[in-house]
């Protein structure tokens, strides 16, 4: 029971950008459906986290004026990730006193590519949020999250820099998710409730 009682379980949506050989600059936001999916939480202590996920999302990018002329893509994944969480403020789920903290993540992901012309790719997550509690089970955040890819056909575009990007550290492909997530804590009510402490 001391497993349930430290775990959230819950889904995330957000919005999808896209930084890459199209967008070389600042990350650009294409019309796509928004990235959804489920995510779990193994909470250690009240400074450490371990989360996974599974989100589905679409990245989509266009430039009119790449190498004079016109280049587009638009492709569909789903990432599976790994990710560690710090808590800078000791936070609990369904706590009372521990209920909000600011927090960052690193992480090990792969996304798996099924429409469009990109290919599947590993990728190192890293970002930072703002976690609360919602409610006696319920709680939830905001977070931004930046995909460092190891590949560089995201974009279906594969190095357009030159020679000097060809190593997988430089390659142009990054994206990125703004969002929201909401979750529930699983644990044994009767143990946790102050009425039984």
């Amino acid at each position: 029971m001391e497993a349930q009682r430290k775990s959230d379980i819950g889904f995330f949506t957000g919005v999808p950008w896209y930084l890459g050989d199209l967008s070389p600059v600042i990350p650009r936001y294409h019309l796509v459906p928004p990235a959804i999916g489920p995510i779990f939480r193994y909470n250690i202590n009240m400074h450490n986290a371990v989360r996974a996920h599974g989100i589905f999302y679409t990245l989509s990018g266009s430039n009119e004026n790449f190498h004079g002329g016109e280049a587009d893509f638009q492709s569909s994944f789903v990432d599976l990730g790994l990710d560690f969480e710090f808590n800078w403020w000791p936070y609990k789920s369904a706590d009372r006193k521990a209920k909000y903290s600011p927090y960052v993540s690193a992480g090990l992901g792969y996304s798996l590519n099924y429409t469009g012309n990109s290919v599947s790719h590993l990728y190192l997550p890293f970002g930072g949020g703002f976690k609360a509690n919602l409610g006696k089970r319920m709680s939830g955040g905001i977070e931004v999250t930046m995909r460092k890819t190891f590949n560089d056909m995201i974009d279906g575009y594969s190095n357009m820099g030159g020679e000097a990007v060809q190593s997988p550290v430089g390659n142009n492909d990054w994206y990125f998710f703004s969002g929201v997530f909401l979750t529930y804590k699983i644990f044994n009510y009767r143990e946790e409730c102050p009425t039984y402490d």
